[in-house]
């Protein structure tokens, strides 16, 4: 099989000069922190400025999951989709978890702001695209149910779509102003320092073993041992290697790639992108393309890797790197001779709900945790930062009561994966035909 140009973490990313030891004794602190990715790093944060002493543990470096490896994408959504939202909630309450959502956005922008971290963050909006005349349909279904819920959507014909000089491929879309996107591992780095300036112990190269259900709590390592009064699960999809919150997510691996630096010629040849918004198509399945700081292009959705359990595996997955690239290539005629720097793959935790929980666990209730952020971390992981840190104080953060529901455990094995298999396979169907329709559509247009 083919080998593809592969970062074992990302583009973004690889492991810090300034590695921190791992832990190699006992000690004792007032809050221990599993995972040093943003949720981790944002409450240890938080705890700090409230005088908390924190350590962080984390099994391999900062930011080598889920933090390190996404494409970027800061957006205001929450649940599977905004018409879902409505069918599923009464309105009132879908608006809720929007305005959630939009916090979300709006707390990463400020701790960006505030830190002033150097993230390349570009607040550009972004844009659901159809690829085919069909697809409209589904965008203006959005429009409206974006109405519903007090957002500011705006619908752009074919005409206004070329006057924004957006790529010949994507002929309508929704522009959503909210959010943009940023360089991930930039961001996670920067929390990182930010942490370690502030008085957190974090400890890398340090997987913890065991988290012992008991007050205190322990978090048992092959060094040592971290005792404390409480501790956070900011494990997100790597959460059930501790044996809590099991059924929570459901995990899938996605694969992206970054392409060499667009030439002012590509850059003309795909119309000009001078907007520089992020864009995802409006397929069930759904592709995103984004322009970087240099303008190369990141790719990456639609074809995902199922595992069956919880086994996460190594995250070269060739069958998902030449979909991606097929998939690319179709989109982009113009750009045949781009070459693609690196692939990477990286875990997602999909709720069944598609939104995040916040709680507590354990027989003494000292185990918090904040997961399930199922593709929307950047702006999720700020906001739960902050409701973490609260809850540990034993204070109620007014956003909390927001994610309060019943939440639906993931089925067991074997159905979970012949379910999210079938699920995955109905809606890959429906892709492949509206993809078909398009192939047909051009082969016209040409002759």
């Amino acid at each position: 099989m083919e080998q593809f140009p592969f970062s074992e973490i990302s583009t973004w990313l690889s492991e810090p000069k300034d590695l921190c030891p791992s832990l190699q004794s006992d000690i004792r602190t007032d809050v221990v922190i599993v995972g040093g990715g943003y949720t981790g790093l944002y409450t240890a944060i938080g705890l700090r400025e409230a005088g908390i002493n924190v350590v962080v543990l984390e099994q391999d470096f900062v930011g080598a999951g889920g933090s390190g490896r996404n494409s970027g994408y800061v957006d205001g959504l929450i649940g599977k989709d905004y018409p879902s939202l409505l069918k599923i909630y009464k309105k009132e309450r879908a608006r809720e978890l929007c305005n959630f959502a939009k916090e979300g956005v709006l707390k990463v922008e400020d701790f960006i702001k505030k830190h002033k971290i150097p993230c390349d963050y570009e607040p550009n909006g972004n844009i659901m695209a159809a690829v085919h005349p069909k697809q409209i349909k589904k965008l203006k279904t959005v429009v409206a149910a974006g109405e519903g819920l007090g957002l500011d959507f705006t619908f752009l014909s074919q005409e206004e779509m070329e006057e924004r000089g957006m790529p010949q491929a994507f002929i309508a879309g929704l522009f959503d102003p909210v959010g943009g996107f940023l360089n991930p591992g930039l961001l996670v780095s920067h929390l990182r320092r930010i942490a370690l300036e502030k008085g957190v112990q974090l400890y890398e190269k340090t997987a913890v073993l065991e988290l012992r259900d008991s007050s205190p709590v322990v978090a048992r390592c092959k060094g040592g041992t971290v005792t404390a009064d409480q501790a956070v699960l900011a494990t997100n999809v790597y959460t059930h290697a501790l044996g809590w919150k099991k059924r929570l997510m459901s995990p899938v691996c996605a694969g992206m790639f970054e392409t060499e630096p667009l030439s002012d010629e590509q850059m003309a040849a795909i119309g000009g992108w001078e907007g520089r918004e992020g864009i995802y198509t409006a397929h069930e399945q759904l592709e995103n393309y984004r322009l970087t700081a240099n303008n190369s292009l990141i790719v990456g959705g639609k074809h995902i890797k199922i595992p069956f359990g919880n086994h996460l595996t190594n995250t070269y997955i060739p069958e998902v790197f030449t979909a991606i690239e097929g998939m690319f290539r179709e989109r982009f005629p113009e750009l045949v001779g781009l070459k693609v720097k690196t692939f990477w793959g990286g875990w997602i935790g999909i709720a069944m709900d598609f939104m995040p929980d916040l709680g507590k666990v354990g027989k003494h209730q000292n185990i918090h945790y904040g997961l399930g952020f199922s593709g929307h971390g950047i702006p999720h992981t700020c906001l739960m930062g902050e409701l973490l840190t609260e809850q540990i104080q034993g204070k109620e953060h007014p956003l909390a009561k927001v994610l309060k529901r019943r939440v639906l455990p993931v089925p067991p094995e074997p159905f979970k994966w012949l379910g999210t298999k079938a699920i995955s396979g109905i809606l890959s169907g429906i892709d492949g035909v509206t993809d078909k329709q398009v192939r047909k559509m051009n082969r016209t247009s040409i002759h």
